[in-house]
């Protein structure tokens, strides 16, 4: 082991996905494995087989860097040890200021999916962050001038947003 962090992204195969759809796989009591119903047969290995393990079934997703025009990813993450920042009204007030600076807008400083999982936590799902994640999304959707002004106070932001 070299101390560095590695990480891989999976998915289902199509092969599971089919024997899903036909009802050929079913939940045991074992979490690591899948059932196969009985009116399907199964061959593992060459040998017809009852259960299969679940990761018989995955399969290695290319990870691809990109950049976001749309997003922003610049509030602490709820759950790193290694960042001294932590998710708070403060943190969410230091990036709503740059609002109306070097091009940013009030929506553009929410576009961040760690923010938007913070504020989770203090506004409704329904109607409120569908509301305010429409207009993030759909930039010809303008967030209601309320959402601001909530947001905004919850954070100490004057009327300058």
């Amino acid at each position: 082991d070299d101390g560095n962090v590695s990480f891989e992204a999976f998915q289902v195969s199509q092969q599971c996905m089919e024997m899903v759809a036909e009802e050929a796989l079913e939940v045991g009591e074992n979490p690591g494995f899948c059932y196969v119903n009985d009116t399907f047969t199964a061959i593992q290995e060459g040998k017809e087989s009852k259960s299969i393990e679940n990761n018989f079934f995955l399969t290695v997703v290319p990870i691809r860097q990109h950049s976001s025009e749309m997003f922003v990813s610049k509030f602490p993450k709820a759950n790193r040890d290694h960042d001294s920042r932590q998710q708070s009204h403060d943190e969410m007030k230091k990036q709503l200021t740059k609002s109306g600076t070097a091009g940013w807008t009030f929506v553009d400083l929410l576009a961040d999916f760690n923010m938007l999982i913070y504020l989770c936590k203090f506004l409704d799902m329904e109607p409120d962050m569908i509301k305010i994640c429409s207009s993030i999304v759909d930039r010809d959707i303008p967030l209601e001038e309320g959402y601001k002004l909530i947001i905004a106070s919850m954070v100490g932001l004057d009327s300058s947003y």
